[in-house]
């Protein structure tokens, strides 16, 4: 069983996510959570090889010697210079930021991301015998490639990705999404907003909660997660 959480920032994904999870888990189902940025595809693992450099480049750096050493102030350690981690960083942020706002790039590499998610769903879902659930889905990279005007490729990809058995889509108002987070602006939140109606509106399984009253959704999600178990 795989169930997807999307959503504006701020709209209680990690909340619902960690909840249903306990859930689960205490009706003795087993429950393995990716988050689709950090855990699935290109972005995420050139994230992860990221943070592994930059990692072995602190490593490096030259230490401190304990008091009363008598082998001056500090210890160089062989390798990189100190600012090695700041270009690693630097380098990687451009990569990063290369990918995440290059629209027809992150098209293109939506395939093979999709490929890589098929063999963590045949893992998980078929040998592992585990429920999976996304925090954040495909659905939100295709908002993200969104040019927020009808596009034949948006589309096109929506068709090819696997539906979930339960697409969660939380539903908040830019104007609260930025009073929660205040990491974008209102006109990008209502961009983006925009994009996750269209998509959605494509998406049968879609369950569109408006993430108001954080019990009600609970017990909407549970009775809509109970019911796809039942028909599966």
């Amino acid at each position: 069983m795989l169930i997807s959480f999307s959503g504006l920032d701020g709209a209680g994904k990690s909340t619902l996510i960690a909840w249903l999870k306990s859930l689960l888990e205490e009706q003795n189902r087993r429950v393995t959570v990716l988050h689709m940025n950090e855990d699935v595809g290109i972005y995420a693992y050139a994230r992860a090889l990221r943070d592994r450099l930059l990692y072995a480049a602190k490593e490096r750096l030259p230490v401190a010697v304990p008091a009363g050493g008598n082998t001056g102030d500090i210890a160089e350690k062989p390798g990189v210079p100190a600012s090695s981690p700041r270009r690693l960083g630097s380098l990687f942020n451009g990569l990063r930021n290369g990918i995440l706002w290059n629209k027809p790039f992150r098209r293109c590499i939506y395939v093979i991301d999709l490929v890589v998610f098929l063999f963590y769903r045949l893992y998980l879902e078929r040998i592992r015998k585990r429920i999976l659930i996304m925090d954040r889905y495909f659905y939100d990279t295709l908002v993200d490639v969104s040019t927020g005007q009808k596009s034949r490729w948006v589309r096109l990809l929506s068709l090819i990705t696997p539906t979930p058995s339960l697409a969660v889509f939380l539903d908040i108002s830019p104007e609260e999404s930025f009073a929660r987070k205040g990491e974008y602006t209102v006109e990008y939140l209502r961009r983006r907003c925009a994009g996750y109606h269209t998509v959605f509106a494509w998406v049968r399984s879609a369950l569109v909660l408006p993430n108001q009253d954080l019990h009600a959704t609970m017990r909407t999600l549970e009775n809509a997660v109970l019911e796809r178990r039942v028909t599966a």
